[in-house]
């Protein structure tokens, strides 16, 4: 989403910011969205952290910015303003060069809110994240310092933003696999180098799933509404009962914390001894 918006050079001056009278994400943090102080700016890059997306602008004589959230459903699309509007669009951002940028979220999970930029950086929700995933510190060593004592299971742990930001439930999955890691494995029972392995899988997965545009199953389209195309790549996810890509052993499903996965259970087996 963020390589798209680049390309996609807005470098215009917002002259007019329309919102829809419908509440977005919920939470003490997304509360005050002040949206409007973004009219008169000029756009100056966008940035990313984790699952969060930051718009710098400049505006007058300070930078200010608006941090994104698209939950599970969101997505921010660049239109012409003549362009009809799509069914759940909540925020219109007009530009002076007569084009939109639209923020469309059927569930409303997703947020936006504004700031001046500084204040941006140093205040929830972005200063409660941890390293980002695909940041050169995200390493094994600092896996295994933050979670490396924890009873949590595996993909738990990979979820928790505040160790590392940006991972998902696909990519979580697909990089335990990749790993050779059972999912519902608790973090305690990793030697050093199976964190390593895992952060290698990690990286590995994201960027693949950046090159092919990111995991469509339904909401999820690009900047410019393209969708994506990783799903086919997926090795595990949504692949329950069939047989493993590497292999052929049938996949097994399981459901944890509300969230269902696969691994496989000869490639991904429980450690028999009391480390991994």
């Amino acid at each position: 989403m963020r390589r798209g918006l680049e390309r996609a050079e807005l470098r215009g001056r917002i002259t007019q910011l329309w919102r829809s009278e419908f509440a977005l994400r919920t939470g003490q943090h997304w509360r005050e969205e002040n949206l409007d102080c973004v009219v008169g700016g000029t756009s100056v890059a966008f940035e990313r952290h984790g699952k969060h997306l930051l718009w710098k602008l400049r505006h007058e004589s300070e930078d200010v910015g608006v941090v994104i959230h698209l939950g599970m459903s969101g997505r921010l699309t660049v239109a012409q303003g003549a362009d009809a509007r799509a069914p759940h669009t909540h925020v219109i951002v007009q530009m002076s060069d007569g084009r939109e940028l639209r923020f469309v979220d059927p569930r409303r999970f997703g947020g936006m809110k504004a700031a001046r930029w500084e204040e941006l950086r140093s205040t929830p929700p972005l200063v409660d994240l941890g390293v980002d995933a695909l940041d050169p510190s995200f390493t094994g060593a600092y896996l295994y310092e933050r979670a490396g004592a924890s009873q949590r299971i595996l993909r738990d742990v990979l979820l928790d933003q505040t160790i590392v930001a940006g991972i998902g439930n696909i990519y979580a999955l697909e990089a335990l696999f990749h790993a050779r890691l059972h999912p519902l494995l608790r973090a305690a029972r990793l030697r050093a180098s199976a964190w390593e392995r895992l952060v290698d899988a990690v990286s590995r997965v994201l960027q693949q799933g950046i090159r092919n545009g990111g995991t469509t199953f339904r909401d999820y389209r690009g900047a410019a509404g393209e969708l994506g195309m990783n799903q086919r790549q997926l090795a595990v996810y949504g692949r329950a009962g069939l047989p493993c890509l590497v292999c052929g052993t049938s996949l097994e499903g399981f459901v944890s914390g509300g969230r269902s996965g696969a691994y496989c259970p000869h490639d991904q087996r429980r450690p028999r001894g009391r480390v991994a």
